[in-house]
């Protein structure tokens, strides 16, 4: 099986690196995508979206939220903290009949869809931490006009 899902790549154009154990790396929309292979279950395919955002250890409980809610919206797609950040991951049971190339299409198409949706998230998160900076300074220079 394993063979079948590595031409189905190269039959969409995807250029596939070996990552010394890892899997097989590619990039899709200048991002970088990882085809990672299990050699004890050939019909499990799992591609993932590696190292979306940084855990820093001083937002935890944001970073967790996040996560959280990545999770609880998104549809096939899936955030795990794995190594040193988030990383997104799409799995699913392979069957013999399926056309190869459409399923990891999709796969990718919901991988970078779910990148997208952490990107605006993230963006909505920064708007609230900037506005509760401006609004903290506000305060505090009201307190030293009184």
């Amino acid at each position: 099986m394993k063979e079948k899902i590595l031409d189905a790549f190269k039959a969409l154009g995807f250029e596939l690196k070996d990552l010394d154990g890892m899997g097989c790396g590619f990039e899709y929309e200048g991002k970088r995508f990882i085809f990672m292979y299990d050699e004890d279950d050939e019909d499990f395919l799992n591609i993932a979206l590696p190292v979306m955002l940084e855990k820093n250890g001083e937002d935890d409980i944001d970073y967790y939220k996040m996560l959280d809610k990545l999770n609880g919206t998104l549809k096939y797609v899936k955030a795990h903290l794995f190594i040193d950040g988030m990383w997104l991951f799409y799995e699913r049971e392979l069957f013999g009949d399926e056309d190869l190339k459409k399923v990891i299409g999709r796969m990718i198409i919901h991988l970078d869809a779910g990148f997208e949706y952490l990107c605006r998230l993230k963006a909505q998160e920064d708007q609230v931490d900037d506005s509760d900076d401006s609004e903290a300074t506000d305060a505090n220079d009201s307190e030293d006009a009184a």
